[in-house]
């Protein structure tokens, strides 16, 4: 069997020898073939030098280069399609996570339901770990999965990549997004290494930006098959207000003998509420349209 190792890197040339001559090690350990695929995004060091000179000693080490740095997301997108194992398993290049230790232990973990095997992180000791959890949290309230760490290391298998949608920074919804889809996940425990040299490139500021994220994803893994039911729900509803308010109004004047028209503002509101229910519906019809030409395009994408 064949198994791809997609490893992207920036600024890390200390790391990368130790770490190419452990995943050469992982893959004899777990015994299967490897092919080893390394994104440079945007290095200004010698990072790819290093990988370079590793690639010459063999066929099974590809390397990509980005000019600038894209971020991961647009790592994976170039290295993912790179990608010709059965398996493929994504691992860090700052050692926090030993390839020879963990090659092995996320292979052990696959079962014939199972698609995708993430590491989750033991007796981690950093400040993130608190940040981490709730993450964690979020997503498994908000996309029903139980698992610990979804944001680190993983393998899954090929065929997983004709559903993944990845943009903007979507790379830390991975494992929710196939989820969503019917893939099954599981975890194995993995040990986690404190960072030998370098720096870390994930800094807290994307903590609120990752919490934003989460609900867009949501949302639109939700309702992209069928966003009537949205934007159908919120304009009915406020149709329906509108209509109450004017009801009511309609039998306080004409019923009750009150001045109910007099009340402007209430009656520029329910105007206000039936006119944006009706835009509501019109998105939703609007967006079905979209779904099935996006549909469409997937299919004879894949017929081709």
């Amino acid at each position: 069997m064949l198994v791809s190792v997609f490893i992207p890197f920036c600024n890390e040339e200390n790391n990368l020898s130790e770490l190419i001559e452990r995943v050469q090690k992982g893959g004899i350990d777990a015994g299967v073939d490897l092919e080893l695929i390394l994104v440079d995004d945007g290095s200004r060091d010698n990072s790819y030098k290093v990988a370079e000179e590793y690639a010459r000693t063999g066929n099974w080490i590809k390397i990509f280069r980005h000019q600038r740095n894209k971020g991961l997301t647009e790592a994976m997108i170039t290295g993912f399609k790179e990608c010709t194992g059965e398996i493929i398993i994504f691992l860090p290049a700052d050692l926090e996570s030993y390839p020879d230790e963990d090659i092995p232990a996320l292979l052990k973990g696959f079962t014939p339901d199972v698609d995708i095997v993430c590491g989750n992180r033991l007796r981690r000791r950093e400040f993130k770990v608190f940040l981490s959890k709730i993450y964690n949290e979020i997503s498994n309230f908000l996309f029903g999965i139980d698992l610990h760490d979804m944001n680190w290391i993983k393998a899954f298998r090929r065929e997983c990549l004709k559903d993944l949608e990845l943009r903007s920074d979507w790379h830390r919804f991975f494992v929710q997004i196939l989820h969503q889809k019917g893939y099954k996940a599981v975890e194995v425990p993995v040990k986690w290494y404190k960072r030998k040299s370098g720096k870390s490139h994930f800094g807290l500021k994307r903590i609120p930006i990752s919490f934003f994220d989460s609900i867009a994803v949501k949302f639109v893994l939700t309702f992209t098959k069928a966003p009537m039911r949205i934007f159908g729900a919120m304009g009915f509803i406020q149709i329906f207000i509108a209509l109450i308010i004017v009801s009511w109004m309609l039998y306080s004047q004409f019923v009750l003998g009150q001045s109910a028209f007099r009340v402007r503002p209430l009656l520029y509101f329910s105007v206000a509420l039936f006119l944006s229910g009706l835009i509501f519906v019109f998105m939703g019809f609007i967006a079905e349209l979209v779904v099935s030409l996006k549909d469409e395009i997937r299919k004879m994408r894949e017929q081709k």
